[in-house]
């Protein structure tokens, strides 16, 4: 084998291994890409059905919020009521 189809060879072998040279993407392909980009970040989005859920544990929370302020009071007053004092809790 002459040298001359070794470094030929060897430049093949050498060509394989490299990476294609960039092509610029055409407009039909980046549109392509884009839609299926889209519809991933769709099918990936349940963002509605997060916010709703926490409207309702916002909901839910100031409700208890109202039922723990309202129970406070109420202790409180049965306090006063009965002349007792957060000492005489202890």
């Amino acid at each position: 084998m002459s040298f001359a189809d070794k470094k030929l060879r060897s430049r093949q072998r050498a060509d394989q291994g490299r990476p294609p040279p960039h092509v610029p993407m055409g407009d039909q392909r980046f549109q392509q890409l884009m839609r299926a980009l889209g519809d991933a970040f769709a099918q990936a989005d349940d963002g509605a059905d997060k916010r709703r859920q926490a409207r309702e544990r916002d909901a839910q929370h100031a409700q208890w919020l109202a039922e723990r302020e309202a129970a406070i009071h109420d202790i409180v007053a049965l306090m006063r009521r009965h002349g007792l004092a957060i000492d005489d809790l202890a």
